[in-house]
């Protein structure tokens, strides 16, 4: 009996002492908006599986002059156009074909380059992929904390407290970003966060 009393009594004081140390910190996230100039990649699968009609009458070898035809036509200089035969091989269809992939660093061309419609032609994907320098990530986390800071700062003033020193912060960043492309999502900027928890005074 005395030995159960005594672990209760233990885990009641634990429990109050986190909880305690709980109430004495606070937890905010810090933001900072960059500017990126990335490079962006887009992949067309070209296949006979998407060909509806003249199926007889069409090879491969036509789909890809035609195509190759209507790109340089729309400005897209063709010799950055790589084919990926392997790329298409691991798709898995069960009819010929292949996929090109363009690469560009300029957005308007990446455009134009998705906007060219070619029979047996559709999207795979596109990306963007740019890389951040040890000093950028310097900077930028330290406009990250600054931020957190006045966050967090703000918050403790509406309960009467103020912050001390911080006592974690989380920088789950990386150097290198590779991310697809989707409807509304921003092509030139991007946002470094960190979580920062502060003590309460």
């Amino acid at each position: 009996m005395k030995k159960l009393t005594f672990h209760l009594f233990f885990i009641l004081i634990t429990t109050s002492m986190i909880a305690q140390t709980e109430r004495d910190q606070i937890s905010v996230t810090g933001k900072h908006q960059y500017a990126i100039a990335p490079e962006f990649s887009a992949k067309m699968i070209l296949s006979m599986v998407n060909v509806y009609y003249d199926a007889q009458t069409t090879n491969i070898s036509e789909l890809k002059s035609t195509y190759m035809e209507k790109l340089a036509k729309a400005g897209i200089p063709t010799e950055q156009v790589v084919e990926k035969p392997f790329h298409y091989a691991m798709l898995g269809y069960d009819k010929e074909g292949t996929v090109y992939e363009f690469k560009t660093k300029s957005i308007e061309t990446l455009q134009k380059f998705l906007m060219v419609k070619a029979i047996g032609v559709q999207k795979n994907d596109t990306n963007l992929k740019t890389t951040l320098t040890d000093q950028q990530m310097a900077e930028y986390a330290t406009a990250a904390y600054e931020d957190a800071k006045e966050k967090a700062s703000m918050l403790a003033k509406k309960i009467g407290r103020k912050i001390g020193k911080a006592t974690f912060i989380n920088d789950s960043n990386r150097n290198e970003i590779v991310e697809s492309l989707y409807y509304g999502s921003s092509a030139d900027t991007r946002d470094y966060q960190i979580s920062v928890t502060f003590e309460l005074l």
